[in-house]
């Protein structure tokens, strides 16, 4: 069983990260664009966030690299009449959010139209105070998905988000206000739990890990939990092709 998961969530990473054609660069302050397969090649420019590049498939083994936390390989690109190779760690499989968007569904909106009419369950009694809740989902033509759930003293917002990895959406979670209490711009992506201080904070993150064999660790949830006024829950997992972001506070 443990084979045929592993194949699956490398066909998924494939998929997202390597044979993708059309990538996005999501490196805020531009992407290192080199001659070389090496970070000690020599730097031709630096490609500004949001450029749309075509990745070049080669038949040689990929050479892998690693940034920020984040697991990818030199990829080889065409830009601005040049050739040369750039680290796939910081590209993603859609644009990645203008300077206005300061929340998830605002990036959805950017990325696709909604679909159809948003979505109301509502409990019984109506009245939140008194024990009731109401949860809202707005799906979108591009297959996202939003849910807005809002209870006593409690809410939440959870997103679903198809043909991204868990390490390309965490590069487009802490690029957007609305997490900025989780993760800040140039935050590693976790691969381990830890515990630490920050603006008199104290931060809990849990990484949850599944082994298939050897020195592969599969890296299944990673979950954040501080307190600020409220006591905030978010969590980062992968299910099937794509990723749920969850945000969660009550007192």
């Amino acid at each position: 069983m443990k084979k045929i998961l592993l194949l699956l969530l490398i066909a998924a990473l494939s998929f997202n990260t390597v044979s993708a054609q059309n990538s996005y660069v999501a490196a805020k302050d531009g992407l290192s664009f080199r001659e070389q397969p090496a970070i000690t090649a020599k730097l031709i420019t630096k490609i500004p966030y949001g450029t749309k590049l075509t990745i070049i498939q080669e038949d040689s083994e990929w050479i892998p690299v690693r940034a920020e936390g984040i697991n990818g390989y030199w990829r080889k690109v065409k830009y601005e009449n040049n050739t040369g190779y750039v680290a796939d760690c910081y590209l993603i499989p859609a644009p990645p959010p203008t300077s206005t968007i300061t929340d998830m569904p605002g990036y959805f909106s950017q990325l696709s139209k909604e679909f159809g009419k948003k979505l109301v369950i509502r409990s019984s009694p109506d009245d939140i105070e008194e024990g009731g809740w109401v949860l809202e989902k707005q799906l979108y033509e591009n297959g996202t998905e939003t849910h807005h759930f809002q209870g006593y003293e409690y809410g939440s917002m959870t997103y679903f988000l198809p043909e991204f990895t868990m390490q390309q959406a965490f590069l487009v979670v802490r690029l957007i206000a609305e997490f900025k209490e989780v993760f800040k711009e140039n935050d590693n992506f976790p691969d381990s739990d830890k515990t630490f201080t920050r603006d008199g904070r104290e931060y809990s993150i849990k990484v949850e890990k599944e082994n298939y064999g050897g020195d592969f660790n599969w890296i299944k949830k990673v979950a954040v939990e501080f307190e600020y006024g409220a006591i905030y829950y978010f969590e980062l997992y992968q299910v099937d092709s794509q990723v749920v972001i969850f945000l969660g506070a009550g007192v």
